[in-house]
């Protein structure tokens, strides 16, 4: 094989390993929303099930006794913990959930506004799009290949963050869910 023939292969290659990289960082973008979907299912289930027992309790809640006291004080924290958790825990899980715009290039470069949504917009119709494609060069394709690799990291980023802190915030409020409805239900059978 000869040098040109060579460059040419390094070249192709190195547009398939790239494009191996953005398929698998839009998968693990994919996941990252999937399991937000899945999650903020579960959150919402939580305190659609507590807001009823809490208008129960509440109103019985007593402060004489030492076991009334120290049950009506854990409910109370315990369902204020809750409540706390759960609007943390749905803005977290928003960020994860809510679709990202360009932050690595504002602005398209000639031969390098091939890939990313928005920039494939800009063209007049799909005929000019057509003709960018048809004229770009395998190094302008790569670099755009490798732009939006790069624009995916910083989303895949910000979701996995997104999504660890909300996983944390979900296992507090589970707790405070478990603990407010356990003794929520000791309360509501009080007369």
């Amino acid at each position: 094989m000869n040098e040109a023939g060579s460059t040419q292969f390094a070249l192709a290659e190195r547009i398939d390993f790239a494009w191996k990289n953005f398929k698998d960082q839009q998968a693990t973008i994919r996941a990252s929303d999937l399991k937000a979907g899945y999650l903020v299912t579960f959150l919402i289930f939580f305190g659609a099930s507590t807001i009823p027992l809490g208008k129960e309790v509440i109103p019985r809640l007593r402060w004489g006794r030492v076991a009334e006291l120290t049950a009506s004080a854990v409910y109370t924290s315990s369902y204020f913990v809750f409540a706390m958790g759960f609007i943390w825990a749905l803005y977290l899980i928003s960020q994860v959930l809510m679709p990202r715009i360009t932050r690595h290039h504002k602005k398209p470069v000639t031969g390098r506004e091939l890939l990313y949504y928005e920039h494939v917009q800009r063209y007049a119709d799909s005929a000019a799009y057509y003709e960018a494609m048809t004229s770009a060069t395998p190094e302008e394709m790569l670099r755009s290949i490798t732009d939006q690799v790069f624009e995916l990291s910083l989303i895949c980023k910000r979701k996995v963050e997104y999504l660890r802190a909300f996983t944390q915030a979900f296992e507090v409020t589970l707790v405070a869910w478990f603990i407010s409805t356990g003794i929520g239900f000791w309360i509501a059978t009080w007369k």
